[in-house]
């Protein structure tokens, strides 16, 4: 689990609001708050404003959490694309 998507789980939790609650709260589908909390995609900044807004953190938090996720996400693919290309690679070189 992302750091972002384990804070917004939590500030949720803390606000007493269920998944749908908050999807209504937001003008949202269940199913969509269910891709940045279950699934770890990134909100939009417009979302995280409105989100930091309703559970009263500051919006900086969630977006260096935010930050914190895509560069993460970003090493591990860049590795995963590395490795890949070395694998590749050696198999040609035999």
């Amino acid at each position: 689990m992302h750091p972002l998507q384990k804070k917004l789980q939590q500030l949720r939790e803390r606000a007493g609001l269920t998944v749908r609650a908050l999807a209504e709260k937001l003008g949202k589908t269940p199913g969509y708050v269910s891709r940045f909390e279950g699934r770890g995609e990134i909100p939009s900044p417009e979302l995280l404003c409105e989100l930091a807004l309703l559970y009263e953190v500051p919006a900086e938090e969630l977006f260096e959490l935010a930050k914190s996720s895509q560069l993460e996400r970003a090493a591990t693919e860049i590795d995963t694309r590395h490795r890949s290309a070395l694998a590749l690679f050696r198999k040609q070189r035999k």
